[in-house]
């Protein structure tokens, strides 16, 4: 379900204007961790519209060759299949290539730490913020699912999520009965798992080019999730960080002892 709360906050119309507010301020860390940099507003609509583009191309192209595993002819002409992966790879390819060249050049730990600082001066005031809207937002999860927020704390590129990989394991049994042959069950493993992450796909363009703005209040459960994430993970390595200097203290100590 987070997939869906998620679309209706980057699709929905109106920008609500709470200057110095919690939610303004745990956006503008959003925007600095994982925009796209770039301050033109008309390039970033163009480049998430590729990326839209791109993403349902690929959503039409994958389901038509998993459906022609099975069911034949396949629903698409060889010209409209030449369209779509045409399509999918500029509309796929062309932002995520921005990013790799632009922000994506500092690792997510940087620019977070970087953000911390800048917007709420330390991590205690940063966690002050998270706290003030965990109590505002209580529908809002520290955990929002891989379709709904790509980016893994761990500075993993994408997650698994664990209910999603039970559905994957039982449509591979499921195929293997159908299948019958191994080239078509592997086919349909592989289509399978390229068609998984087209919804990552979707919303991390989004995250990079849609604009993290203030909406209605019902909408920012979704915002406020990931900053919520964010900073209980920053927390978890500040406390991992003072323990092992307090280790590395006493064992340092120790040693100097006569």
């Amino acid at each position: 379900m987070d997939f869906f709360r998620a679309a209706r906050y980057w699709f929905s119309m109106g920008v609500v204007r709470r200057p110095d507010s919690a939610e303004e301020r745990a956006l503008r860390y959003l925007a600095e961790v994982y925009g796209s940099g770039i301050y033109l507003p008309w390039v970033n609509r163009l480049l998430a519209g590729f990326g839209i583009l791109g993403c349902l191309a690929a959503f039409i192209f994958l389901a038509n060759g998993l459906c022609s595993l099975y069911f034949a002819p396949a629903a698409l002409s060889p010209y409209w299949l030449d369209m779509m992966a045409l399509g999918m790879l500029i509309g796929v390819f062309l932002p995520i290539g921005v990013m790799v060249f632009g922000k994506w050049q500092k690792t997510i730990s940087q620019r977070r730490l970087g953000a911390v600082r800048r917007i709420f001066g330390n991590l205690d005031r940063a966690a002050d913020v998270a706290d003030g809207l965990r109590n505002q937002y209580p529908n809002a999860s520290d955990t929002p699912t891989t379709w709904a927020f790509p980016i893994h704390p761990d500075y993993a590129a994408f997650e698994v999520g664990k209910p999603f990989l039970y559905a994957y394991a039982a449509i591979a049994l499921s195929s293997l009965y159908v299948a019958h042959t191994a080239s078509r069950f592997g086919e349909t493993l592989f289509l399978a798992f390229c068609l998984y992450f087209v919804p990552v796909v979707f919303h991390g363009v989004l995250t990079a080019f849609g604009g993290w703005n203030q909406k209605r209040q019902e909408l920012m459960a979704y915002p406020v999730s990931v900053f919520l994430r964010d900073i209980r993970m920053l927390e978890k390595q500040s406390k991992l960080v003072k323990i092992n200097l307090a280790l590395d203290s006493r064992e340092n100590s120790a040693t100097c002892k006569p």
